[in-house]
């Protein structure tokens, strides 16, 4: 029974968690919650006393006499152990030595020139029998026999989405045993523990957005508060505003980018032998997403906003980069969908993020860039969270500023009345067109979210 260290973490490398039984036993009961038609173990005794190798043996002894197939290799048993088998296949140097019922073990040994010695294990024996006679003098005496049965096909589709053995094929169907919302919210409990228990990834986490937002209020301390007739403190507000989107892109991309490659082994085993569906596992990963990222936005905006003296409203200013940490998550949890390495996933990250910071409008106007390149900015989620920061932050700010005969500042173009206005036109800021950047971001967070689902069921599939 496992009852005892029901609440034991199982345990790694460097966490000793439960015992070696423990973990062998808990591994075994792990593919038997799905109730699989075909149960193959290799050696599923091994680092067990005689005690518990006895009830493993018995609980799949339960399971076959439930209607499935139980098939493991196993090496020196004991005797009750043996005498517990339905069928046993003996092989020699990849030959079928005996194949046939237990209780005709004795005679058929004694039959071919091997009589099982009094109170001898036949285990030991059939063993002891093997190693030490050549191959050739087994075959004259009788063993190595020829199994002249018919062998039907493999793989037999009499049932759409099934193979022979009645096992779902996940290439056809993606069936399980409960429902989605089950299987999800069990998924999504197993997140939250997973999460709480990481507490030094808790801690590291929250430590660097606390450190690189406070980092940013202190550099832009009351930079959006400072006169706007001033081109430079225009500049630095957008600058300002432009770090605080960023900062919350990495902090938040970067966990999502090597989560799937690291659990990529466990979901791949769960998966093959039909736990849980592909989606079920995305959506409560999606759901884990939400809180955490809610939380680390708030932690950083508070920061910035107050100690950057931000004058934009702060529910839109929240929401914005919400959205956006959301949308770099789904990009990262995309990538990370298509690679089965974490340092793979990471080589990717400038790749992704560098030609979002340099379509932004910053440092380079979009009216500068390439027509053949300026297009790369409409699928950058980057471009429509600027966007939605510079009109929430300018939209209004210079209305009452007198721009003329001021000195040190380069001069407004054409049809823009101050500062505040060519910022927004040379990011293509437009405060008529706000609902369609809030609309195009949020679409791309939908639209990435689908194709990493897609990316992960097509390699999951690739496997099984």
């Amino acid at each position: 029974s496992l009852q005892d260290c029901a609440d034991t973490i199982v345990g790694g490398a460097l966490i000793k968690g439960i015992s070696g039984g423990e973990r062998k036993r808990t591994s075994v009961a792990v593919e038997l919650v799905t109730q699989p038609a075909l149960v193959f173990l290799d050696e599923p005794t091994s680092g067990l006393d005689s005690f518990n190798a006895d009830q493993l043996c018995q609980v799949l002894k339960k399971v076959a006499n439930a209607g499935s197939s139980v098939l493991f290799t196993i090496h020196q048993p004991s005797s009750q152990i043996f005498n517990s088998f339905d069928h046993l296949i003996l092989l020699n140097k990849g030959r079928v030595m005996y194949q046939g019922s237990v209780a005709d073990v004795p005679s058929f040994f004694g039959n071919c020139g091997y009589p099982l010695p009094p109170n001898f294990n036949p285990a030991d024996w059939i063993m002891q029998v093997a190693l030490t006679s050549a191959p050739k003098e087994l075959s004259d005496a009788g063993f190595f026999q020829e199994d002249s049965r018919p062998v039907d096909d493999p793989i037999v589709d009499n049932i759409a989405g099934k193979d022979v053995l009645g096992i779902t094929l996940h290439g056809n169907s993606d069936t399980s045993h409960v429902g989605f919302i089950t299987q999800t919210k069990l998924l999504y409990d197993r997140e939250v523990k997973n999460f709480f228990r990481a507490k030094q990834a808790i801690i590291a986490r929250t430590m660097m957005s606390t450190l690189i937002s406070s980092l940013l209020g202190c550099i832009f301390l009351n930079v959006a508060e400072t006169d706007f007739s001033i081109f430079i403190n225009v500049q630095s507000t957008f600058g300002a505003l432009l770090m605080a989107l960023l900062a919350n892109v990495f902090s938040t991309a970067l966990p999502s980018l090597i989560a799937f490659p690291e659990e990529r082994p466990v979901f791949l085993r769960e998966y093959s032998t039909n736990h849980y569906s592909v989606t079920a596992y995305f959506a409560s990963r999606l759901t884990m997403e939400f809180f955490v990222t809610a939380a680390q936005v708030t932690l950083s905006t508070l920061i910035t906003y107050f100690c950057i003296g931000f004058q934009g409203n702060y529910v839109i200013y929240w929401l914005n980069i919400y959205l956006l940490a959301m949308t770099s998550t789904a990009l990262g949890v995309l990538v990370g969908s298509a690679v089965s390495n974490p340092g793979v996933a990471v080589e990717f990250l400038p790749a992704v993020f560098m030609p979002q910071i340099l379509f932004a409008g910053f440092f380079v106007p979009p009216d500068l860039i390439p027509d053949w390149l300026a297009w790369v900015r409409y699928i950058c989620p980057l471009t429509y969270a600027v966007r939605i920061a510079l009109v929430n932050e300018f939209d209004g700010r210079c209305d009452d500023i007198d721009t003329d005969g001021q000195q040190g500042r380069p001069p407004v173009g054409a049809g823009q009345s101050n500062f505040c206005d060519a910022v927004l036109n040379n990011a293509e800021a437009d405060p008529d067109e706000v609902w369609w950047n809030w609309l195009v971001l949020t679409c791309l967070f939908v639209f990435l979210r689908l194709l990493a689902l897609n990316m992960l069921r097509r390699k999951a599939s690739q496997f099984y």
